[in-house]
């Protein structure tokens, strides 16, 4: 390794050098070091982790389980948003890695894969899940082959999921309009699940929603932000969830009342009133403070709509538990949305559209229950085309 790195004096400093390419040249210089050895010896540890595929790593055997440990922190966390890093990491230590962390990576082969998807399957996950976990180790097997160097195949290519596990493990309810009327409306949660039951938003979406979001003359929905679990606000999840869209009259009448009633709460508590902020830092955090406080770092006031009367966002937590209670789950609304509308006539494009989705099938294999009524509206097209003529 020595003859690869270059070193040279430069004023008062020294800095090294190592090519990364020959066709066309390419290199990596940083300069700054005091000595020449300090110099060298930074070049030496930069040129084993650029070989190493910036994780770190450089021994010709290693397990599993450090590996991905590796490729997690170096290479997923710097690179990705908090959701996909704790989505990765969650099938890391919860699926992958006490089934095959102890395998050494370089002796992992699809024979083994096989037997760990299989398990997977007899464990009761879904078909979902086991190929989302299968990909993300696929993803950290490609950076071990380029740019790590560490092995020359993907052993996880060609592995099928078994017939066995379970299409879907949530199951997708459609509420029907007197369940939701069943509802108490003095139900500390009712206001979101109001608005969740008319816009088919995810929760994370609705607890991020600011009346600055809401353009209350026209109902217009602008998406722009959720807020999750962890207690800070993010994008939103993907490129299309950044959305506009429209809600109804009779939705809009209750919002009116709504934005009324917490501004009258505000002005009863005074400066005890809890005002959410976000952060501008780089965290994104969730800050709140009494009326009378201005916080401390650079923040924004978001006057988010799903809040308690003393102004204290809902929590994610209480929110699951209410649903749980009600016999529904995260999804039940989100596929009741989207099921109506398209039981109603809604063209699939359209609502993809409201939901965020990028793509309309989307929208349609996993939210367009085939209800009682769409089967029966399927006879009666059949019926018109009989009574037209039809043989």
């Amino acid at each position: 390794m020595s003859t690869k790195i270059r070193t040279r004096k430069r004023g008062n400093t020294y800095s090294y050098s190592f090519d990364i390419s020959k066709h066309p040249r390419r290199m990596k210089e940083k300069g700054g070091f005091a000595t020449e050895d300090e110099a060298f010896d930074a070049g030496v540890a930069a040129y084993a982790d650029w070989k190493s595929g910036n994780i770190g790593i450089t021994s010709e055997k290693v397990k599993l389980r450090d590996y991905l440990a590796s490729w997690l922190e170096n290479v997923v966390r710097p690179n990705v948003k908090r959701t996909t890093y704790s989505s990765y990491h969650d099938a890391v230590h919860s699926r992958i890695a006490p089934h095959l962390g102890d395998a050494y990576l370089q002796e992992l082969r699809p024979r083994d894969i096989d037997l760990w998807v299989k398990e997977l399957a007899r464990e009761g996950l879904s078909q979902g899940t086991i190929r989302q976990t299968k990909a993300a180790l696929s993803t950290a097997l490609k950076h071990a082959i380029y740019p790590a160097e560490l092995i020359t195949a993907n052993p996880t290519v060609g592995i099928h999921i078994p017939r066995t596990a379970p299409r879907k493990v949530v199951e997708r309810t459609v509420i029907t309009p007197a369940q939701f009327a069943a509802i108490d409306v003095n139900n500390k949660y009712y206001p979101l699940l109001k608005i969740l039951y008319h816009t088919g938003l995810r929760i994370s979406e609705a607890l991020g929603l600011t009346w600055d979001d809401i353009d209350l003359e026209t109902g217009a929905f602008s998406i722009s932000r959720q807020r999750m679990n962890a207690g800070y606000f993010d994008t939103p999840k993907t490129v299309t969830s950044a959305r506009m869209f429209y809600v109804d009259a009779l939705f809009l009448s209750y919002l009116r009342a709504l934005k009324t009633e917490q501004a009258k709460d505000e002005l009863r508590l005074g400066q005890a009133y809890q005002i959410a902020y976000e952060s501008k830092c780089a965290d994104r955090a969730l800050i709140l403070l009494p009326k009378r406080l201005s916080p401390a770092v650079a923040a924004e006031r978001r006057p988010l709509l799903c809040v308690h009367p003393s102004g204290i966002p809902y929590a994610h937590e209480n929110v699951r538990y209410t649903l749980y209670r009600l016999g529904l789950n995260s999804h039940s609304f989100r596929h009741t949305h989207a099921t109506r509308l398209i039981e109603s006539g809604a063209k699939p494009v359209d609502v993809a559209a409201r939901l965020g989705h990028a793509d309309a099938t989307i929208t349609q294999n996993l939210y367009a229950h085939d209800t009682e009524d769409m089967q029966q509206e399927t006879a009666r097209i059949f019926e018109r085309f009989v009574d037209n003529g039809g043989v």
